[in-house]
């Protein structure tokens, strides 16, 4: 299916980008740990004689809070390969054109229809005119998105939303859920 391909290619694309956010991340988890670990032994020092036990408990507390900031910096990093993995889903579906987009649409409009008859159109890219033109739908406007189309019936009590935007949203959970995926297999 166009989509799988689509989100595996931009998945591929964001793993270069994935990669140095989550170098990033681990080196300021490194940094932080690292920094703990030496506050740890300095404080352990100055409490020294009130017990080994006391000096342990206290170097385990910053250790865990250290580690606590440091998968908090990495699910940061995580998240905002997610973002950026789903603006690159919306950049890569607003540049389709031509007849790869064309096809998509009319596929899409298949799907949910049997017959256009008694419908009307409202189009989010210039090539949807063409689309309806080919199809025998009328264009009653225009609304603002990143491509596909809204059919609307005549008499206003039917309304299917193929737009990219809806798609996108109505999907989001299941594409995150794919991106993280890919995500978790590379750490």
């Amino acid at each position: 299916m166009a989509l799988d391909t689509l989100i595996q290619r931009i998945a591929e694309e964001a793993e270069k980008e994935k990669a140095e956010i989550l170098a990033r991340a681990e080196s300021e988890a490194a940094a932080i740990i690292a920094q703990a670990k030496a506050e740890g032994r300095q404080e352990a020092e100055k409490i020294r004689e009130r017990g080994e036990k006391e000096r342990a408990r206290l170097r385990e507390k910053i250790l865990a809070a250290a580690r606590r900031e440091a998968r908090m910096h990495i699910t940061n990093a995580k998240e905002e390969s997610i973002a950026l993995c789903m603006e690159a889903i919306k950049d890569k579906m607003r540049a389709l054109t031509g007849g790869e987009y064309q096809k998509i649409v009319e596929g899409r409009i298949a799907q949910a229809l049997d017959t256009t008859e008694g419908m009307y159109m409202i189009a989010t890219r210039k090539e949807d005119r063409s689309i309806a033109q080919k199809l025998g739908i009328e264009v009653k406007g225009e609304r603002e998105g990143i491509g596909g189309v809204i059919l609307k019936s005549a008499d206003g009590r039917m309304e299917i939303d193929l737009t990219f935007d809806f798609m996108l949203e109505s999907e989001r959970d299941t594409i995150r859920r794919m991106i993280a995926r890919k995500l978790l297999e590379q750490t």
